[in-house]
């Protein structure tokens, strides 16, 4: 008897186990250690589990959700478990399939597989019949709900960098949406269709569409309605979210649907819901990818170098070279030609149409230093281009170089500074619409005048003098110290012609940093330098340490901003140059990682049905090299990074880090794919020009239309310093990358 009950109970423990080994089935361990689980639920559908590494549990029971539209009061939400799943070759595929309310099955079918630290989910969607309204599906995880809103940082690339504070309370990753713990953001507005959770004992959860599509209409494009539906949509949506009493769910819908909040001081902060499906329809494609990659022990700025360089190295950005000499001939004589002489004075103008008109424009002699204008650069690289042509063409972009510098320190030669420009048709400050665009800003005097600086040192080399460049610079850079506060920091503007600050904020700081150094190497006065550091640790400490930068913009509201990183490359690299403290290196290298990551790195259709004829960015131009501007505005777009193309051939020098090589290389023959070029003049008024910038993202103009069509100075400041400075850097590793 004691045997046959032995028996039994050997029986039933092998039979539980056998019921537990196949309540779960295991599709791999990760890198960090996590194991990817399939789990059955009580419903006998399997679910997902990923647990057992450093990062927060990650469970989705139910991983197949179809939100369904019939009408705007019909609409509903199927989610359900896999009904099977079978083991493949690369991992598992999973199968279910629902009914909606009119007997319409859609099946599904997800493929699953492990790779070193990646998880892969390759969706598949079909339709049974024909019937009204439309669908979208859903890859959602929920994640451990010991992990609070407050427990994580959120990475979006050109959007979100772990604070919004600085992003505009309205953006789409604004305070609004942040502190509503919803953040919805469509690919198409992004560099890379990723986002990065990071989360406090340094482990992070990456999410990646590693095929983007993007594929659109004009009409979709503009917003005009709330809902609509076509097979044509190939654009997802990213969303991080958290319902009362729910977790936080991170995944990818597809078509994307977003949540904006219209902008403007009398507008509701009630968020518009912009909702898109497909059509149910045997027949429509309903197929995408999501990757999820699992990272350990980094901090939240080493989390945006690492989910970057993964969706670079994934989504492999190239395209064809340029002639980079013939760009550079086409540019300087472009620039030349916009040249101004009035009474004496020599500029050139704040803006220029793109297009043959005859209206006269109203800043039609407004001159400015730095940001957008960049007389002092322009002139620059007139001086540069006369050392290299010593035909009449060269002496005529000397005279004028020349004169750009010398009427704007005429017009500007008394501390505290009128403003950082002026009118050409006066010499004096500007009384026209928008004297703020000209104000004394830190950044824009700074930045012209480091670049004065520069050519100073340059043609003192060549044997030619300029004491009266030098000492104007001085004489505001000694102005500038005692305006230094304790912290370290700067305002970041004052009011014309005073002492007084008009805008405090010390996000800028990074500004004069070069400057001041360049300052205290001709003089041999370490305050300069000593100043210069304490205002780069400033910016250090309170911005940089946390992946972020702010600021840049001078026409923005203090925004989180790819330019704000830009300057702040330059200033710790200048620091690192001039002390050889390896800490600069360092907080260069984030810099950099933090200003790339505004970067198109995936190419982007112009939407499907327009008339190229309407469109500024045309259609199969390659969007790869186009970058965000500021976190306000996510999905407006130009070509300003490619300035730095220098400073990341600096940092490949310095490190001997290959990618930022490639990172000078798509900035340098990625960015100037709009420029009009003999046999591709496309419709502007002649070679030479370009305008300023483009939206990509959904918009009242739609994607693919700038909000104007002007040139402004810096863009052929930028494109040729890009060379030039290349050139300039290293000569031979300049030669290299022109090929």
């Amino acid at each position: 008897m004691r045997k046959t009950w032995m028996l039994i109970g050997l029986f039933l423990y092998i039979t539980a186990s056998i019921a537990q080994e196949n309540d779960r089935e295991e599709l791999g361990r990760l890198q960090t250690g996590a194991v990817v689980t399939f789990v059955k639920n009580t419903k006998n559908e399997w679910g997902i589990d990923i647990s057992g590494g450093s990062a927060p549990n990650i469970l989705q029971e139910k991983p197949v959700q179809i939100e369904v539209y019939k009408s705007s009061e019909d609409i509903f939400l199927l989610d359900a478990g896999y009904k099977t799943i079978k083991r493949s070759a690369s991992g598992i595929d999973a199968f279910t399939e629902m009914v909606d309310n009119e007997n319409v099955v859609f099946r599904v079918q997800d493929r699953w597989s492990v790779d070193g630290a990646i998880v892969s989910v390759k969706r598949k969607v079909e339709v049974s019949e024909n019937a009204q309204g439309g669908f979208n599906s859903s890859l959602l995880f929920n994640i451990d709900t010991c992990i609070s809103w407050s427990d994580m940082n959120c990475m979006i690339p050109g959007a979100l960098y772990g604070d919004p504070t600085y992003n505009g309370d309205r953006s789409v990753c604004g305070k609004i949406n942040y502190e509503a713990h919803r953040l919805i953001m469509r690919e198409d507005i992004i560099p890379a269709p990723l986002a990065a959770l990071s989360f406090k004992n340094g482990s992070s959860v990456s999410l990646l569409d590693p095929a983007p599509q993007g594929a659109s209409t004009v009409e979709e494009t503009k917003l005009t309605k709330n809902v609509m539906i076509d097979s044509r949509f190939l654009f997802g949506a990213i969303e991080v979210r958290q319902t009362a009493g729910n977790p936080i769910m991170f995944g990818f819908r597809f078509p994307g649907s977003m949540s904006i909040t219209p902008f403007g001081a009398m507008t509701a902060v009630k968020p518009r819901r912009i909702q898109r499906f497909h059509p149910i329809s045997q027949g429509v494609v309903h197929e995408y990818e999501i990757n999820l990659r699992f990272g350990q022990n980094e901090p939240f700025r080493d989390v945006i170098r690492s989910s970057w360089r993964w969706a670079w190295n994934t989504l492999k950005p190239t395209v064809p070279p340029i002639d980079v000499e013939l760009v550079r001939r086409v540019l300087i004589d472009h620039l030349v030609s916009q040249a101004n002489v009035i009474d004496g004075r020599t500029g050139i103008p704040f803006a220029v149409a793109t297009f043959d008109t005859n209206q006269l424009q109203w800043n039609r002699t407004m001159t400015a230093m730095g940001f957008v204008s960049k007389n002092i650069e322009c002139a620059d690289q007139l001086l540069r281009e006369g050392d290299r042509d010593t035909t009449k063409r060269g002496q005529k972009m000397r005279k004028i170089g020349l004169g750009i510098i010398s009427s704007m320190i005429n017009a500007l030669n008394t501390v505290p500074l009128q403003a950082t420009g002026y009118d050409l048709a006066t010499g004096k400050p500007w009384t026209g619409d928008r004297q703020e665009w000209l104000a004394p800003w830190l950044r824009n005097a700074t930045e012209d005048m480091r670049v004065l600086m520069r050519a100073y040192r340059r043609e003192r080399a060549h044997g030619i003098q300029h004491p009266e460049w030098f000492n104007w610079v001085k004489q505001y850079a000694d102005w500038l110290l005692p305006h230094q506060r304790e912290d370290g920091s700067f305002p970041r503007r004052w009011k014309a012609g005073s002492n007084d600050v008009e805008e405090p904020t010390g996000t800028t700081s990074y500004c004069p940093v070069p400057l001041l150094v360049m300052i205290s190497e001709e003089t041999g006065d370490s305050k300069y330098q000593q100043s210069a550091i304490r205002a780069a640790e400033y910016i250090w400490t309170n911005f940089g340490s946390r992946g972020l930068f702010v600021g840049g913009a001078s026409d923005n509201p203090n925004i989180t901003d790819k330019e704000a990183g830009m300057l702040s490359l330059e200033a710790f690299l200048s620091l690192y140059e001039s002390t050889k403290d390896t800490k600069w290196l360092e907080r260069a290298k984030t810099a950099a990682d933090f200003s790339e990551s505004w970067m198109w790195i995936w190419n982007l259709p112009m939407p499907v049905d327009a008339d190229n004829s309407m469109l500024h960015w045309k259609k199969g131009v390659p969007t790869i090299g186009l970058q965000g501007i500021t976190a306000r505005g996510p999905g407006g777009a130009d070509e300003y990074l490619d300035w730095s193309a220098p400073s990341y051939a600096k940092l490949y020098k310095y490190t001997n880090d290959q990618h930022y090589l490639d990172v000078a290389w798509i900035l340098l023959h990625a960015t100037k794919s709009m420029v009009a070029l003999p046999g591709r003049q496309y419709d502007l008024k002649g070679i030479g020009w370009q305008q300023e910038g483009w939206s990509l993202g959904p918009n009242r103009n739609g994607r693919g239309v700038g909000g104007h069509r002007f040139w402004l100075p810096w863009i052929s400041a930028n494109h040729l310093y890009s060379i030039t400075g290349l050139e300039e850097l290293d000569p031979v590793l300049y030669k290299r990358i022109i090929k």
